[in-house]
């Protein structure tokens, strides 16, 4: 379950600008697309959970675009029954038959890399201020009327010493994520838009709800919310 900050960085997500490379059917009417199913994305090699999470990202955007969504669960369990795959044109319409909506989401996780750590060094500058000391003599006029002279130690002024010293440091190197996806038109098979975008990754669900947004944003005239009277 996402976090009451996760979600709220959702939402601001959703307001940012997109960055998302994309391509829209011209000439399409999307207010013929109102019921979708978001079709799982895969795990990426030596990374899971990420096709869950990237499907989960996607499910929030389409939500918040207005659109109606079928529960991924029941779009598993059809996957698993049938054994269909929604790469293949004809199986995607026949899935969309199936679970009774008008388009498909499908994508794909196109790179990630972790974010990592890194040791380096810097250079730490220590900075002193010593006194400087002079005797000074001066004259003074004893209890007894007669003059004399005395030394006493003042500070003249500051010497300044600079201290350089390499220090160690752990520096974290942002990850990527790059993402594609596509919205299928199950009547026809027909590709409505394709889109694709990347991120840094330091918090894969951030960077994961980042992309998905961007890519739904450039897309939004497209959006149910959109298209309302």
């Amino acid at each position: 379950m996402l976090s009451p900050r996760y979600a709220l960085a959702s939402l601001l997500l959703l307001g940012a600008c997109a960055t998302a490379n994309v391509a829209v059917k011209s000439g399409f009417d999307f207010s013929r697309v109102k019921r979708v199913a978001v079709v799982g994305f895969s795990d990426y090699s030596n990374r899971g959970g990420s096709g869950e999470i990237l499907s989960g990202a996607f499910e929030q955007g389409l939500l918040a675009a207005g659109y109606n969504l079928v529960e991924r669960a029941q779009v598993d369990q059809l996957l698993r029954e049938k054994k269909l795959s929604a790469s293949d044109p004809k199986a995607a319409k026949e899935i969309g038959r199936l679970l009774g909506v008008d388009a498909l989401l499908l994508g794909r996780i196109t790179d990630f890399r972790e974010p990592r750590e890194k040791l380096t060094h810097a250079d730490v500058v220590d900075t002193h201020q010593d006194p400087v000391y002079v005797r000074k003599t001066k004259r003074v006029q004893n209890p007894d009327g007669t003059v004399g002279t005395t030394e006493e130690t003042v500070i003249q002024g500051y010497r300044t010493t600079r201290v350089v010293r390499r220090e160690p440091r752990a520096v974290t190197a942002y990850g990527r994520l790059g993402v594609s996806a596509r919205l299928v038109f199950v009547p026809t098979g027909e590709v409505l838009w394709s889109g694709s975008d990347a991120a840094s990754v330091y918090s894969f669900e951030e960077s994961a709800r980042s992309v998905a947004d961007s890519i739904l944003k450039a897309v939004k005239k497209t959006w149910p919310s959109q298209l309302k009277p």
